[in-house]
């Protein structure tokens, strides 16, 4: 392991804490390369900002930023090919993770609160509390569980979302959809015909599928409904789209929808000051 840490920037701030006890906002990082080949990522509870990319490297970059803690703790452990990122910190701390892993590399585990970014990961399953997640041509399956925050993923072969409060929007999905949102906006678009199960109990439901037939489901109890004539609705089909909202217009379209999907929310590259503790 090829340990490269902010000494300066980390002795700069312990000199800080020893000259005035209780500073809060003291920072220290740490920049790591392990060289064994990464396949699975765990997010481990607590609270933090985690961005993952991937290249053609089979080595995997660590680098971890920590503030408001003089004793940070592990910065990951490392059991065969799963790397696993501890987020709890301690009082008054927060961990900022920015990862570059190999091509591949499954993303799973569970934060209480804090920012995802994943570009171009493996298979993803994630429950998060709170805070947004953004997903970017991911090549294998897609779950996330969110209480609240905003969820967005762009390319994947198969999504599965569940979000209780907050918008969700999956685009240029290659597979079948399933999604659920208590209250927010669903925006969904499948680039190849596939099944899409939606259920939005307060907010919009827009759905876009390429043209032609389905088993088409469709119950708005207070809103308007809108299905494109291009859709056809045949018992049979091999698809099937059934759409559901409580309070909301229900839109179906064929082809792709002609708002852009919003932006994935940013990487944690400007670390947030601390959070209180929850």
């Amino acid at each position: 392991m090829n340990r490269r840490v902010a000494v300066a920037l980390a002795a700069a701030s312990l000199l800080a804490l020893a000259g005035c006890d209780g500073v809060v906002g003291a920072k220290m990082t740490f920049d790591d390369t392990e060289k064994a080949k990464v396949t699975d990522i765990v997010l481990t509870g607590g609270s933090a900002d985690v961005m993952v990319t991937t290249g053609t490297a089979t080595e995997t970059r660590i680098k971890r930023e920590v503030r408001g803690s003089t004793d940070p703790g592990p910065s990951y452990e490392l059991s065969g090919a799963i790397l696993t990122l501890p987020t709890d910190c301690g009082r008054d701390c927060h961990v900022t993770y920015q990862i570059e892993a190999p091509a591949g590399v499954a993303v799973r585990g569970d934060l209480s609160s804090g920012d995802v970014m994943l570009e171009r990961v493996g298979p993803v399953d994630l429950k998060l509390t709170s805070g947004d997640i953004g997903v970017h041509g991911a090549t294998g399956p897609v779950k996330i569980r969110a209480t609240s925050g905003d969820l967005v993923v762009n390319g994947a072969p198969e999504v599965s979302l569940e979000c209780t409060s907050g918008d969700l929007t999956a685009q240029e999905i290659a597979g079948p959809i399933t999604a659920r949102a208590s209250s927010g906006d669903m925006l969904l678009g499948t680039s190849v015909p596939a099944s899409v199960t939606a259920t939005v109990s307060s907010g919009n439901l827009d759905v876009s599928v390429p043209r032609g037939s389905y088993q088409v489901r469709t119950d708005t109890s207070s809103g308007d409904e809108s299905v494109d004539p291009e859709i056809n609705d045949v018992p049979n089909a091999e698809h099937k789209l059934d759409l559901r909202t409580r309070s909301g217009d229900l839109n179906l379209m064929a082809g792709l929808d002609a708002r852009p999907a919003p932006e994935a929310p940013e990487g944690p590259s400007a670390p947030a000051a601390p959070r209180s503790p929850r």
